[in-house]
């Protein structure tokens, strides 16, 4: 979502910002859109108060999905093992607050030493992505139930319902797709058994959820926990470099011979895991689009021209 498009601080309603006043205990002096979205719609604010600096993401809203996934990352957050790379929890609101309906809030900590990614792509910042996203690969994930098998949550099936419907939206993608569908959709097929694993995998990473350290004593910072999941510890990593590619990045696959993958990983599987987010992200991107996030739809289907050509890569045809 772009910043544009979400509520500034002095759109919530007063006394939802008298409620957060309160919690940060402290009078706000500046609350300014961070320069990229977050993955949820709702207001997301860097608030600056007499006392320091908090992150600030507030949702009020009766469709119960956004709500629910906030929710969720407010209870993924504690569970986090230390040496996960995620923003320090403050307070957080599940309330109804009268005459306005129920609203969802959280105060992240803000660490001063780290910065976005530059979308410029410099050499620098590309390898501390992989370094980032690949730490997290590394960590064995809790043995918690809301960490969840990815192989039983992520869609793998979405080749097969295009295959079976092919909706008239495919004209608007590749020609390349036209005689693929099922076989496509068999490379999927293959995916609980190619994306299952034990490490830790945030599930939901993009481009603008990275921090990179802005200082050699510093640490990445990585938000957006909505969802982690338990999975191969490559998949981050493939999932992002396909975001990375969309944000104008280098080619994906240039950047995994650069880079390597987690030791042991086949690139059979790869190639699956691939196929999966490229069948998803089409089939997604024909789907009617939320109201919450108009513009979601489009950067679908970008992601899907990305993932379908990286795929094509893959398969030499």
């Amino acid at each position: 979502m772009s910043p544009a498009l979400r509520p500034g601080w002095r759109d919530l309603p007063p006394p939802l910002r008298d409620r957060i006043t309160h919690l940060l205990g402290a009078r706000v002096i500046a609350a300014k859109h961070p320069g990229e979205s977050g993955i949820l719609p709702g207001a997301q604010f860097h608030v600056q108060t007499t006392k320091g600096d908090t992150f600030v993401k507030v949702l009020g809203t009766e469709k119960p999905e956004p709500l629910g996934s906030l929710r969720q990352e407010i209870a993924l957050s504690p569970l986090l093992p230390d040496e996960a790379p995620h923003p320090e929890l403050m307070w957080s609101i599940d309330e109804v607050l009268p005459t306005l309906g129920t609203w969802v809030a959280v105060g992240y900590s803000m660490r001063p030493k780290v910065r976005p990614i530059d979308l410029s792509w410099p050499e620098e910042d590309v390898a501390s992505l992989i370094s980032v996203i690949r730490s997290i690969g590394e960590i064995e994930a809790p043995d918690d139930p809301m960490f969840l098998p990815e192989e039983k949550v992520f869609p793998t099936n979405s080749w097969e319902i295009l295959a079976d419907t092919r909706p008239a939206g495919l004209a608007n993608h590749s020609p390349w797709l036209a005689h693929r569908l099922d076989g496509l959709a068999e490379i999927a097929s293959h995916a609980p058994e190619a994306i299952a694993g034990k490490s830790l995998q945030h599930g939901a990473l993009r481009v603008q959820s990275v921090m990179l350290p802005a200082a050699p004593d510093e640490k990445p910072l990585v938000s957006d926990w909505i969802r982690g999941s338990v999975a191969a510890p490559y998949l981050d990593l493939i999932s992002t470099l396909v975001h990375v590619r969309t944000s104008d990045g280098p080619p994906p696959e240039a950047t995994l011979r650069r880079y390597g993958l987690p030791p042991g990983t086949e690139a059979d599987a790869v190639t699956c895991w691939i196929a999966v987010l490229a069948g998803y992200y089409l089939k997604s991107s024909m789907d009617p689009p939320p109201s919450e996030m108009p513009e979601l739809r489009s950067y679908q289907h970008r992601l899907a021209r990305t993932a379908v050509s990286w795929l094509q890569t893959r398969l030499g045809f």
